[in-house]
């Protein structure tokens, strides 16, 4: 059995995103099958979690080591930052007190397994490199550099779009320079790696999909309301998130409801923006972030993943699969995922498209309920977490 050191930007709990939600699913498979976790965690002001009110059935680890981190952007800090060689969402997570924290774990612990669970954490591999002889691992939950290229493309402000841009190259450059470092690196999709890879990493590379524990998803029936009842849910302080949607709300939306004027769109998410607020009505009903994401989910027999930017593989995506609802989303947000459009998923990638996919489950009850049952199969074949660990625990070893 591996002694495993995992490193995370934030505390991995509660698992309401999809980085915290995969990484809930993967240690606890890891648990369950024999090996030792411990974590070392920024804790920081945007994702705070008092890490003594961890529930029992939600720690596996051996021990935790918690650093606060204030990650809120600063505009000094923003501007300062044009004058250094290092990517500005790079240099707000290299602290003291996570260094002196790293060195002393390291000290008074042998470990097989060093997890790097994010591009913020690179800064510390040298650090590991030197103090451990580990097998150091770094996973690419998304091409990190490909997100913010995105964004940037889909910026309009011409000043904004320039600083961004200058934030991505730079961002770019430090993201393929780090990475061809190390000997192992994890991704999400094949695709990821390959990029990786076309880039100049040589080293071993190995696939392992986001997943989650299919025992903790229970599908209801649908309900097969006239007017639909559509449901969004995801963390609305993540850019892509928030693009997408006001995207949908100003661009889809507004145009079917002329059609479906009963139709209703059900928004979950923590740290809601202002602009999404103001656009409560009669048909967007805004419940912020819920206790129970499945219970959310499971009230409506449609979702909605309208994204325009990002990478990896959407974690909401495999809940909304796993519960046999009806999703909708990009070819972009389907990434990673192998569902064919009008089979387990709708794909669209337009607003016209949107539209017609919402009429057309509207009109289609009978459809609706043969690809709920091609979604769930979908899910249980290849993106449950206890396969997939089981899968990187061979390769790994």
């Amino acid at each position: 059995m591996m002694k495993i050191l995992q490193l995370t930007r934030k505390f991995p709990y509660p698992p309401i995103d999809g980085e915290s939600l995969n990484l809930s699913s993967f240690n606890s498979i890891l648990k369950e099958e024999g090996h030792s976790i411990d974590l070392i965690s920024f804790n920081t002001v945007k994702h705070y979690f008092k890490v003594e009110e961890l529930p029992t059935k939600a720690n596996y680890y051996r021990k935790i080591y918690d650093v606060y981190l204030d990650n809120r952007i600063k505009a000094l800090d923003a501007g300062l930052n044009l004058f250094s060689s290092l990517p500005f969402h790079i240099t707000r997570y290299i602290t003291k007190e996570f260094k002196s924290k790293l060195l002393k774990v390291l000290s008074e612990n042998k470990y097989d397994l060093i997890l790097l669970e994010s591009i913020n954490l690179i800064p510390y591999y040298e650090i590991i490199k030197e103090n451990s002889d580990a097998i150091i691992v770094y996973r690419a939950h998304n091409v990190e550099y490909e997100i913010w290229e995105r964004i940037t493309q889909n910026e309009s402000n011409v000043v904004k779009k320039a600083y961004l841009s200058y934030l991505t190259k730079k961002l770019k450059r430090y993201e393929l320079d780090k990475i061809s470092r190390f000997k192992t690196i994890l991704t999400v999709t094949e695709r990821d790696l390959k990029r990786y890879q076309n880039n100049g990493f040589r080293g071993k590379g190995i696939v392992v999909p986001a997943g989650i524990r299919g025992e903790d998803y229970n599908p209801s029936a649908l309900n097969n309301s006239n007017p639909i009842k559509i449901s969004f849910i995801g963390s609305l302080d993540w850019i892509p998130n928030v693009e997408g949607l006001e995207w949908f709300l100003n661009n889809v939306w507004k145009k079917y409801t002329k059609y479906s004027p009963n139709a209703e769109l059900h928004i979950a998410g923590r740290n809601i923006n202002k602009s999404i607020f103001e656009m409560e009505s009669n048909n967007v009903v805004i419940h912020g972030e819920v206790p129970d994401a499945k219970a959310f989910l499971n009230s409506f027999d449609i979702m909605i993943v309208p994204l325009l930017s990002g990478g990896g593989m959407r974690l909401k995506i495999l809940e909304g699969l796993a519960l046999g609802r009806i999703v909708i989303t990009t070819s972009l947000g389907l990434e990673g995922i192998d569902a064919t459009d009008g089979e387990e998923v709708f794909i669209a990638n337009s607003a016209d498209e949107f539209i017609e996919k919402l009429q057309f489950c509207e009109n289609n009850s009978g459809k609706l309920l043969e690809i709920s049952k091609k979604a769930v199969t979908l899910f249980k074949n290849k993106f449950d977490s206890s396969t997939i660990v089981q899968n990187f625990i061979k390769q790994i070893s």
